[in-house]
C-alpha cells in the first residue's frame, strides 16, 4: 500500500481529525447544469503533483459522501479526484420528490452526466490521463461509458459494477416484464413491488453491503441525519432501465471497449450477478481490443471498498499498482 489503510480501531477518529480535514482544503463544490432547473452536484479534490485525473462514480443509493476514504486514497496517491452524485442520489438532481425513491428515466441520463463531468476535468487538465472508477450500479454505468467513449479513459476500475443486479427471490425476467408492464401502465415513477420509504434506524449492519462494522456506522450516522441521503427504493423506471443498461452491455458494449480495466468482484456478493460479470470479462477479453483482469476478493460482500483494513491493503495495492502501471494487469 502506497498510502496506509486507515485501522479499524481508529477509524472514526482518523476520519474526523486527518482524513476530512485534509480533504476539505483540496476541495470544490460546483453544480452542472443538466437541464431547465436540473443541477448536477460535483466534487473536485486537488492533488499534489498529480499524474492522472480520477473519475469516480457512485453505487445506487450511495453519495459522494460515502467515498471520503476512497477520495483520500487516490488524492494522497497523486491522483485529482472529481466525483457527482448521479441523478436521484443526494444533492444532485431527481425527477421525482420523493426523496426515498431513486428514479431514472433512462440509463442513458447517467452515462451523459458522467461524460459531462469528465469534459470538464479534461477542460481543467488536458496535460493529465483520465482514469475511470465505478462501483455497483456506477460500475455498470462506467463500463456503459467505456463503450460509448472508447477513447476518453486510459485505465478503469469497475468495483463490483452492476452488469446485472441481483433480483432476490425473483427470477430475472419475471423482475423485468414487471417492471416493463408497470411502465407501460404509466407507473414507471411508482415504487418496484415491495420497495417502501425510509425507515429510521431500521437498516442494519448484518444486512449491508459492508464486511466493516466501523466503516459501515460512520457513513450510517450521516444517512440517518440528512435526508437527501437517504435513498433507499428503485422506481419501476430504474429496473426497466437496469434491464436495458445488461443487455446493452452484453450485447454490445464489449465489442467497443478499447480501455484497460480490472474488475474487482465480490466472493459473497448479494446485490449483483458475478455470473454476468465473468461472462462480461470473458467477452472483452474475446474481442481482443484490450485487456479486462478478473480480481476475485474472498470472504467479501458487494462493497469491497468497506472491508477490513488486511482486504483493503489488497484492494488498493492492487488498484494503484495498476494504475501505476507496476505490475503485468496494467
Amino acid at each position: 500500500m502506497y498510502e496506509p489503510v486507515l485501522r479499524e480501531e481508529t477509524y472514526q477518529k482518523t476520519m474526523d481529525e486527518t482524513v476530512v480535514p485534509y480533504l476539505e482544503t483540496r476541495k470544490k463544490v460546483f453544480y452542472l447544469k443538466r437541464g431547465f432547473d436540473m443541477k448536477l452536484y460535483c466534487a473536485r479534490y486537488l492533488a499534489d503533483d498529480a499524474e492522472a485525473v480520477v473519475i469516480l462514480s457512485h453505487g445506487f443509493t450511495e453519495t459522494e459522501e460515502k467515498y471520503k476514504e476512497t477520495i483520500y486514497y487516490f488524492v494522497k496517491n497523486h491522483y485529482h479526484v472529481y466525483m457527482h452524485d448521479h441523478c436521484g442520489h443526494g444533492r444532485s438532481y431527481r425527477l421525482v420528490d420523493d426523496l426515498s425513491l431513486v428514479h431514472v428515466d433512462a440509463y442513458g441520463r447517467y452515462v451523459q452526466d458522467l461524460l459531462a463531468v469528465t469534459r470538464l476535468a479534461r477542460k481543467e487538465h488536458p496535460e493529465l490521463p483520465l482514469y475511470l472508477y465505478g462501483h455497483s450500479m456506477g460500475g455498470g454505468v462506467a463500463a456503459a461509458v467505456l463503450a460509448m467513449e472508447p477513447e476518453v479513459f486510459s485505465k478503469a476500475i469497475l468495483s463490483s459494477p452492476m452488469i446485472r443486479p441481483l433480483t432476490k427471490g425473483i427470477p430475472w425476467a419475471a423482475s423485468t416484464a414487471l417492471a416493463l408492464t408497470l411502465c407501460g401502465m404509466g407507473k414507471s415513477e411508482d415504487y418496484v413491488p415491495g420497495g417502501q420509504p425510509f425507515v429510521p434506524n431500521q437498516e442494519t449492519f448484518e444486512g449491508s453491503p459492508s464486511m466493516n462494522r466501523q466503516r459501515y456506522d460512520y457513513y450510517q450516522a450521516k444517512r440517518e441525519s440528512e435526508p437527501l441521503f437517504q435513498m433507499t427504493s428503485p422506481s419501476c423506471g430504474w429496473v426497466n432501465g437496469a434491464a436495458k443498461l445488461n443487455r446493452y452491455l452484453q450485447a454490445t458494449a464489449w465489442k467497443q471497449i478499447r480501455t484497460p480495466f480490472l474488475l474487482f468482484q465480490a466472493e459473497h456478493d448479494t446485490f449483483v450477478v458475478n455470473k454476468e460479470q465473468d461472462r462480461f470479462v470473458r467477452k472483452v477479453n474475446q474481442a481482443g481490443l484490450t485487456t479486462a483482469t478478473l480480481v476475485k476478493v474472498p470472504e467479501t460482500k458487494h462493497e469491497i471498498f468497506n472491508s477490513s483494513t488486511s482486504v483493503l491493503e489488497f484492494y488498493w495495492k492492487t488498484i494503484l499498482d495498476f494504475l501505476k502501471g507496476t505490475d503485468d494487469a496494467g
